[in-house]
């Protein structure tokens, strides 16, 4: 799976482990960074075959989260989406390491994106595979950083303002924030792309609580930190633009 604009660089990429993570994480970004005319990309490792209720491998259940995967780019407004091939949704971190590195850097020095977001260190939930996702996209950023390629900037998803009721183990890197990006305005289609991942109850789930947070407060969030380059302490205000 992947719809490539030809010849099209730069903008907003995010490099991510399964369909679905896009809309729990960083849809609300990705939909303003669209909107203010940015290329906009994502990466996905796996096919989420794993994602049923038993999270035995099923081959319709990719199928089925691949459709979910694209009903959700829709409503982002993702000028392309890639799914890798070869890696197995809750067994990335059984697969080489290098291999992985070199997918994704080859993906990423294609594009050349501005900016790239990803996991941090516990990969928000703790999830194997957000964590050696994470880890091998900052490394195939180095790699390209060495051939004068890498993207500008590097950002981890910091779930610190969401609606979510969930208390994660987070890093250190991931508990703070350099970025709080308003998704208010673009809020309708970060609930959109979650309604399209109906066979996952945890969408379901999500979406309330961003409703509920959006009839409470008015305004709703999304943080990042930024990790390269390093932002300077004391950061003494949210930036509000990745790109």
């Amino acid at each position: 799976m992947s719809d490539r604009p030809d010849d099209v660089v730069g903008g907003l990429a995010a490099v991510l482990a399964h369909p679905d993570d896009e809309s729990f994480g960083c849809a609300g970004a990705l939909a303003v960074a669209h909107d203010a005319g940015r290329v906009v990309r994502l990466l996905v490792v796996t096919r989420g075959e794993a994602g049923g209720a038993e999270g035995a491998s099923d081959e319709d259940i990719a199928a089925t989260r691949e459709e979910e995967l694209r009903c959700a780019a829709g409503k982002i407004g993702l000028t392309e989406v890639t799914l890798l091939e070869g890696y197995p949704d809750g067994g990335v971190a059984e697969m080489p390491f290098a291999q992985l590195v070199d997918d994704i850097a080859i993906w990423l020095g294609d594009r050349r994106p501005d900016a790239v977001i990803t996991f941090g260190a516990h990969g928000i939930t703790g999830h194997p595979d957000h964590v050696v996702v994470g880890s091998a996209t900052r490394w195939a950023v180095e790699r390209l950083a060495e051939a004068g390629e890498a993207p500008h900037a590097v950002y981890v998803m910091a779930p610190v303002f969401g609606p979510a009721t969930k208390r994660y183990d987070l890093s250190a890197e991931e508990g703070a924030a350099t970025h709080r990006i308003d998704i208010t305005p673009v809020a309708g289609r970060k609930l959109a792309a979650l309604a399209c991942h109906a066979s996952q109850p945890d969408a379901a789930q999500e979406a309330v609580e961003l409703r509920a947070a959006l009839d409470r407060d008015g305004v709703v969030y999304e943080g990042y930190n930024r990790i390269r380059p390093a932002v300077p302490a004391p950061h003494p205000k949210f930036d509000t633009r990745l790109v």
